[in-house]
């Protein structure tokens, strides 16, 4: 099967979504292909949640597509909203039902007109006289899909195509653990927040506790229960702390805490492994939470994430690449095409710890279009995680 487009997109995530609606808005045509059958990526695939953050210490700096998808939800009941932030690590956090935003996602690109290729992956392309003339796709049985394109798109969250074209990438040799997300349902709310309240030190935190005081929950700490169980050998994951956020649902919270080191996500035998381990390590969580935690006492899991959430694998060496200093010093670019204010966050390859730079200042910092754009194919743009950053 052959097909014939303006814009083709390999990759199905939130910026892959965004990247067709917004060109098949501007009038092209757009294939997005993705080899999963839902759209979303880490958000429905892996449950990450909530999504951090709109907002900066000025205001809000996310609009656009990413806006637009958080008021279908609030019409469906499927976000509370931007909400701020009771850990203080972000200015606001955006609780959303991951099942309403399939439906959100489907929605949006049949309105604006995309044409999916859902259970497909990237195989082969063909590049001459530095541009991409054609990809190969698969789908699960094997059959192949041509498609021919002007524009092609890199929303893969691995540099799939950039690899395949021979872009320049980079991937470190400790990359940042992996976390299989889950929920737990029946928690007592009230009784982590006044644990809260009366344990400040126990917990990272320098936002007002008044905003505690609105029932949303979001927990960074516990951090002495969590290393007298460490201790004993009742939590058997390698954190500091215990992770966990408010759901979309009252009694529940989607917990972030376990850690999976010692692969990069990009082989299916590496993901294999780490799944594995990921489940042990959500139950032995779920079981320390209900053991150790007040609120927990009558909670059960609810939900576990198809597939571990992947924080870093190849990044592309593009015609400039941002780093830390850039965010730090709230950076302005004239070719700006996005903003940021999500906080310096590295998980530790090699420990339990956690690293923390808030971005001071104005509290946000551009994204400049040279990050997304590589020295090799003049037709293929990366959006996502693996755009050109240190």
């Amino acid at each position: 099967m052959a097909k014939n487009t303006d814009v083709f997109i390999a990759g199905g995530g939130l910026s892959g979504v965004t990247a067709a609606v917004a060109a098949a808005r501007c009038g092209a045509d757009v294939v997005l292909a993705e080899r999963q059958y839902i759209l979303g990526g880490a958000c429905t695939l892996s449950l990450v949640n909530p999504w951090q953050t709109f907002h900066s210490k000025t205001g809000r700096v996310i609009g656009g597509v990413a806006q637009e998808l958080v008021e279908r939800l609030k019409n469906k009941g499927g976000t509370l909203g931007h909400i701020p932030d009771p850990v203080g690590f972000a200015a606001s956090v955006t609780p959303v039902d991951p099942d309403i935003l399939k439906m959100v996602l489907f929605e949006i690109t049949n309105e604006a007109g995309v044409k999916l290729l859902l259970g497909h992956t990237t195989d082969d392309a063909d590049v001459s006289g530095g541009l991409i003339r054609k990809v190969v796709l698969k789908d699960e049985n094997g059959a192949n899909v041509v498609c021919e394109s002007k524009v092609y798109i890199d929303a893969t969250g691995n540099g799939d195509l950039m690899n395949i074209t021979g872009c320049k990438m980079e991937i470190d040799d400790d990359c940042q653990p992996m976390t299989l997300m889950f929920v737990m349902r029946g928690v007592n709310s009230g009784k982590i927040i006044d644990y809260q309240k009366n344990h400040p030190d126990e917990f990272y935190m320098n936002q007002d506790v008044a905003v505690l005081d609105r029932g949303y929950i979001g927990v960074s700490g516990f951090y002495e229960h969590v290393r007298k169980a460490s201790a004993i050998g009742s939590f058997d994951v390698p954190r500091d702390r215990l992770l966990l956020f408010g759901n979309t649902r009252k009694d529940e919270v989607v917990v972030n805490t376990t850690r999976v080191t010692g692969f990069n996500g990009l082989s299916g035998e590496d993901v294999t492994a780490a799944m594995i381990e990921a489940e042990k390590q959500v139950w032995n969580t779920a079981e320390f939470l209900k053991n150790d935690i007040p609120g927990f006492e009558d909670a059960k899991v609810s939900r576990v994430a198809d597939h571990i959430g992947v924080r870093e694998t190849r990044r592309l060496l593009g015609r400039y690449v941002m780093n830390d200093r850039d965010l730090l010093e709230n950076a302005c670019f004239e070719d700006a095409i996005a903003k940021g204010a999500f906080p310096m966050d590295i998980h530790s390859a090699v420990d339990s710890t956690l690293t923390t730079e808030l971005i001071e200042g104005k509290g946000h910092y551009d994204i400049p279009l040279r990050c997304l754009l590589n020295n090799q194919i003049e037709n293929l743009i990366t959006v996502g995680k693996c755009i050109s950053v240190t």
